[in-house]
């Protein structure tokens, strides 16, 4: 199950309790995070908070399924990078399953989404060399 925001417990909370009281089933809660170049610590700290809070009420491990930000501001984004990847494998019991880039090959403003980590000639921005590790 996906849900956008992933630093919004509330939403997740909502929504959660919301198919648990109907009897939904569910193996992963999954989460998208889409940060600016000036919020992205405060948006990965609420969103490790939510991530733990997931697991806690619902049993269930988490995985962050899309991330992205401005390609212009590649190094920043490398830096939400390794922090969201750090954060995520800090995650105990394994629970944190991974992070997923969403469409990060896209450059030169393709099809009007900007949030790929390839520079306008379509080669990978230095925030690619977070998943090295």
């Amino acid at each position: 199950m996906h849900i956008s925001n992933g630093f919004d417990n509330n939403l997740f909370r909502w929504m959660f309790d919301g198919l648990k009281s109907n009897n939904a089933k569910w193996n992963v809660i999954k989460m998208s995070l889409y940060p600016s170049s000036t919020n992205w610590s405060t948006l990965d700290a609420q969103c490790l908070s939510n991530m733990k809070n997931m697991i806690a009420r619902y049993k269930k491990p988490v995985m962050i399924c899309k991330v992205g930000m401005s390609r212009t501001d590649s190094i920043a984004c490398k830096s939400f990078l390794d922090d969201i990847i750090s954060k995520t494998k800090s995650v105990a019991n394994g629970n944190g399953l991974g992070v997923f880039y969403r469409e990060p090959e896209s450059y030169n403003n393709w099809q009007t989404y900007s949030l790929g980590a390839f520079d306008n000639n379509g080669k990978p921005t230095v925030a690619l060399d977070a998943f090295k590790n």
